[in-house]
């Protein structure tokens, strides 16, 4: 179940975690993700045409505003303020209206455009920067649809393609036969792209883990038969991405992952 806010802004921080109740008007509730989000964006611009720039809006909104936001249960998938810090983020937010509505997640057959949502919002909560907000939102693109390189660097710039390619498998290697070694190729794929890339497969792990346990609790153990490799295999590959990112970065964002992953251990198979 989704639910899309519109929050009334005056006299208030626009970049708070959270508002006074009454600062919140439901707009729309229901299980269709992809109507909500184009919903959004454009009751997002009709509301507020003055704003032009993500300073305008940081200077300006508790003056009279109203951002409009995505919630799914207890967590924000979006605020729509956040297309104005650059052109990538709203460019991004298009290619993956493109290529990821229609699609399905795997493991609990949501909308798949919810988890790129879940990663790019918990990158621009911890106030990364624009281009790795957009590497957030296009960073499945070209693993799991038809997407083209070039799409994603004429939309969002070089450094955008860089660091999803960073954090993007290698296909060429298959998941039954290769499936250790292609693991392994993306951590090393990872640190090669550096801190971006390493924010970016953060947020993705932790969005994929949280997913996870969501529907650990509907599922129970028997969860883990969708996973080819098998729970030992899934919590290996884990630590190797977080031992990585040890080595290269220091940001709470690892402590959290790494307690999701202790409580993956904790799982019955």
């Amino acid at each position: 179940m989704y639910t899309l806010v519109k929050i009334d802004l005056l006299d208030t921080y626009p970049l708070a975690d959270i508002f006074d109740d009454e600062k919140y008007t439901v707009l729309e509730q229901g299980d269709d993700l992809e109507s909500m989000f184009g919903h959004a964006v454009v009751g997002f611009f009709e509301t507020n045409p003055t704003m032009k720039s993500y300073k305008q809006w940081l200077e300006t909104a508790e003056d009279g505003a109203y951002e409009f936001a995505i919630m799914a249960g207890g967590k924000e998938l979006l605020r729509v303020s956040s297309v104005l810090q650059s052109q990538e983020i709203y460019n991004s937010l298009f290619l993956i209206k493109k290529y990821h509505f229609g699609q399905k997640r795997k493991g609990d057959g949501h909308p798949y455009v919810e988890h790129p949502l879940e990663v790019a919002h918990m990158l621009w909560k911890n106030n990364f920067p624009s281009e790795v907000v957009a590497a957030g939102y296009c960073h499945d693109l070209l693993e799991d649809t038809k997407c083209q390189e070039h799409e994603v660097e004429d939309a969002c710039g070089k450094e955008v393609l860089r660091i999803v390619k960073s954090v993007s498998n290698d296909e060429e290697l298959s998941d039954k036969t290769d499936w250790e070694k292609k693991k392994s190729k993306y951590v090393e794929s990872v640190r090669a792209g550096g801190e971006k890339a390493i924010m970016v497969s953060i947020a993705d792990k932790i969005a994929n883990l949280y997913s996870f346990f969501e529907q650990y609790e509907v599922e129970g153990p028997k969860l883990w038969q969708k996973f080819n490799r098998g729970k030992d295999k899934k919590v290996w590959f884990e630590k190797e991405v977080l031992k990585m990112a040890k080595e290269q970065w220091d940001h709470p964002l690892l402590q959290e992952l790494e307690k999701l992953i202790e409580k993956l251990e904790n799982t019955q198979e």
